[in-house]
C-alpha cells in the first residue's frame, strides 16, 4: 500500500533523516552527478582535443527556452526549521557544489503524478518521502520536475554553489517584495506553517553527522572544532556531591543491580565496532556491518524475552537514529508499555567519534534533538536517563545534558560502586540566586567490568567466562553491601549484538537464574535507583523494582477454622469476623 502525507491532529515537530546521498537513494528526486560520472554515454567526438572524453547532453537536463546560471554562497544558520517548499514542473533545477565543503539538501519526491493521492494532497509533499540529502563538494544534483525542495543548506562551513535555473524562475522569485506563498511563473512555493499547521519541519544538526563520515576534515567550520578536554573529571562548573547512604529505602544494605541494553544504531558507509577487523577493509563492508545489525533484528528480542522470564525490568539507551526503524521502534514500544521497562537516550548514533570533537554549540545541539525525536517517537515520554555514545564525553557533556531538559540520570561516569550527584551553578549573585540557579543530575557508574565489550571484545571471554564475571561481581557487592548496610550500584552494560548472541544470552540466563535466588540483590532501572535517591530513601514505590528479598506467608483457611463450634473457636477466636 502506498503511503500517504502525514496528516496529524495534534502539533508535534517531523525530524527529517540526514543520509550521505548516493546515485541509488537519489534516483526518485534527481541525479547525482560525482567524479565517478560516466562521461562514455553519448560522447561526442570533438578532433581538437585528443585527451578529453566529453559526454553528450543531459538527456534529462531541460532548463526550458532561457537558461540562468548563477553562482551562491550559503552561510551556517541556526534555525534547523524547514519554512519553505518549492517545485518546478517545467525545468530540472541543478546545483554544483564547489570547493570542498559539503552541503544539505533537503529534498521530497515528486507527489503530482502519484495516482494514490487525492488532487489536494497532489500539491504538497509527502513527508514520509522527505529526506536530507549530504551531497560532497565537488559534486552536484539535478533535480527532476516535480522534486520538492528547500533552498540548499550550509553544514557548518561556507559552501559556494553554482545554481542552473530559469530566468523565468529568477524573476518571479525577485518579484516578490516580501516571503508568501507563490503559484506563477513554474514557481510553485508553499509555506509548510500554512500547509502543516501541526507540524514543525525541523531537520538535525547536520555537523555531527556529516563529521561522522570525515566530509569535514581540514575544513574550517563555525565555532571551535578542537575537542573539549574536561578542566576536572566531571566536566566544567561540575561538583561532585555524596548521596545519602540511606537512599535504598527498605533494600539500603542490597546491591542495586541496572541492567542496561544498548540499542545502536550505526551510519551506513562509516565502521563501528567489529568481530573481525580485518574485514573493515573489504568494499562493501558486510560481515561486521551485518553482525552489528544482527543484534537489532534478533539480539534485542533474545534478551527482552530473557529478562521478561526471569521479572527483570531493564533500561534500554536507545539512539535516536532508530526512531525511523519501524521493527525496532515496535519492539521497544511493547517494552515499555507491556514490559515496563525504561528508555533512555544514547545520542543520535554510534558511529566514529561520536561526540568528541564537537563544539560546545553542537554537542548540545546534537543532545537535544537526540531527546526531542525519542520524545517523538515514544508518544511524549521525553528520556529520562543519558548514557553518552562510544563514552566520547567532553567537558560540556554534562551541562548540555542538564540544558537539554529532562533527564535525571546520567550513565557517563565508571568511577565508583555507588551512586553520586553533579552539582553545577550558573551565573554569580546572592547565595539565593545561585540556589534558584543549581542544576543537578543523578550519576550512576556504568562499570567497565561488567561490561560485554570490556569482557567479551577486549579480553576474549568466552561466553560462559563472561556470564561468571558478571555473576562474581554482583555477588561480591552484595556481600560488601550487607555487611555495612550502605547500598551499592552497578550497571550491566549489555550490546544486542554482544550480549544479545545466542551463546551469551544462555550463559547469562543461568546466571540471572543463580542471581534471583539470592539475598541482598535489588534489580532495577537507572530511573528507579535515582527516584530513590530523590526521595531520600523514603521508597514506597520500591516495588516496582524487583528485589530478591521476597517472602510468601500462605494461610490455609480450612472450612471448620471458621465454622461456629470449630477449630478456631476452640482456639479462643471469634470466627463470625472472618465470615464477613
Amino acid at each position: 500500500m502506498a503511503t500517504r502525507p502525514i496528516v496529524m491532529s495534534d502539533h508535534h515537530h517531523h525530524h527529517i533523516e540526514l543520509v550521505l546521498a548516493t546515485r541509488e537513494n537519489t534516483k526518485n528526486v534527481g541525479w547525482l552527478i560525482t567524479d565517478e560520472s560516466d562521461c562514455s554515454n553519448n560522447e561526442i567526438r570533438i578532433p581538437f582535443y585528443d585527451s578529453v572524453s566529453e559526454g553528450g547532453n543531459f538527456e534529462f537536463g531541460d532548463w526550458k527556452d532561457q537558461p540562468c546560471v548563477r553562482q551562491a554562497m550559503i552561510r551556517w544558520r541556526n534555525d534547523m526549521e524547514i519554512a519553505w517548499m518549492e517545485r518546478h514542473m517545467e525545468m530540472t533545477q541543478g546545483f554544483v557544489l564547489i570547493g570542498k565543503s559539503p552541503g544539505l539538501f533537503v529534498l521530497g519526491e515528486p507527489t503530482h503524478d502519484r495516482e494514490d493521492l487525492s488532487e489536494s494532497e497532489r500539491r504538497m509533499p509527502d513527508l514520509s518521502r522527505m529526506k536530507g540529502y549530504i551531497i560532497p563538494g565537488g559534486c552536484g544534483i539535478i533535480l527532476k520536475k516535480g522534486t520538492w525542495h528547500d533552498f540548499p543548506v550550509s553544514v557548518g562551513p561556507d559552501v559556494n554553489v553554482f545554481i542552473l535555473n530559469t530566468r523565468e524562475v529568477v524573476d518571479a522569485l525577485m518579484s516578490m517584495d516580501e516571503a508568501a506563498p507563490m503559484d506563477f511563473c513554474d514557481c510553485y512555493k508553499i509555506s509548510c506553517k500554512e500547509v502543516y499547521p501541526n507540524i514543525a519541519l525541523r531537520f538535525p544538526d547536520p555537523r555531527p553527522f556529516v563529521r561522522s563520515l570525515g566530509l569535514l576534515d581540514g575544513i574550517s567550520s563555525s565555532g571551535p572544532l578542537v575537542p573539549q578536554h574536561c578542566d576536572s573529571y566531571y566536566g566544567e562548573c561540575m561538583k561532585r556531591i555524596e548521596v545519602s547512604p540511606s537512599w535504598g529505602g527498605r533494600s539500603r544494605g542490597n546491591v542495586w543491580v541496572v541492567p542496561i541494553i544498548n540499542v545502536e544504531s550505526f551510519n551506513s558507509g562509516t565502521f563501528g565496532p567489529s568481530v573481525q577487523p580485518h574485514l573493515n577493509q573489504s568494499h562493501p563492508e558486510i560481515a561486521n556491518r551485518g553482525w552489528r545489525d544482527y543484534g537489532n533484528k534478533r539480539g534485542l528480542k533474545r534478551l527482552a524475552k530473557m529478562f521478561n522470564r526471569h521479572g527483570i525490568r531493564c533500561t534500554a539507551v536507545v539512539s535516536s537514529d532508530l526512531t525511523a526503524n519501524e521493527e525496532v521502534m515496535s519492539v521497544l514500544q511493547q517494552l515499555k508499555e507491556h514490559s515496563e521497562w525504561e528508555i533512555g537516550a544514547h545520542g543520535m548514533n554510534n558511529s566514529d567519534a561520536g561526540h568528541s570533537g564537537l563544539s560546545n554549540e553542537e554537542e548540545c545541539s546534537s543532545i537535544t534533538m537526540c531527546l526531542d525525536r525519542l520524545q517523538t517517537a515514544f508518544k511524549g515520554d521525553r528520556p529520562k536517563t543519558w548514557l553518552t555514545p562510544g563514552f566520547s564525553v567532553t567537558s560540556s557533556t554534562p551541562r548540555c545534558v542538564m540544558e537539554a531538559g529532562g533527564v535525571e540520570t546520567l550513565l557517563d561516569f565508571v568511577d565508583d560502586d555507588v551512586p553520586f550527584q553533579l552539582i553545577r551553578r550558573r551565573g554569580e549573585g546572592t547565595a539565593d540566586d545561585k540556589q534558584e540557579q543549581q542544576q543537578s543530575i543523578i550519576c550512576i557508574p556504568y562499570s567497565m567490568e561488567t561490561n560485554d565489550f570490556s569482557l567479551i571484545l577486549t579480553r576474549n571471554l568466552s561466553p560462559r567466562e563472561y556470564a561468571a564475571a558478571i555473576e562474581s561481581h554482583i555477588l561480591q557487592l552484595a556481600k560488601e553491601s550487607s555487611e555495612s548496610g550502605i547500598p551499592s550500584v552497578v550497571c550491566i552494560g549489555m550490546h544486542t549484538f554482544v550480549a544479545g548472541t545466542p551463546a551469551a544470552a544462555n550463559e547469562l540466563d543461568k546466571v540471572l537464574g543463580r542471581l534471583k535466588l539470592q539475598q541482598n540483590i535489588t534489580w532495577a532501572t537507572a530511573l528507579k535507583v535515582a527516584e530513590s535517591i530523590l526521595n531520600g530513601g523514603d521508597d514506597n514505590d520500591v516495588n516496582d523494582s524487583t528485589s530478591n528479598n521476597v517472602a510468601l506467608l500462605a494461610i490455609d483457611f480450612q472450612h471448620d477454622f471458621m465454622s461456629p463450634g470449630g477449630f478456631g473457636e476452640a482456639l479462643g477466636n471469634d470466627p463470625s469476623t472472618l465470615r464477613h
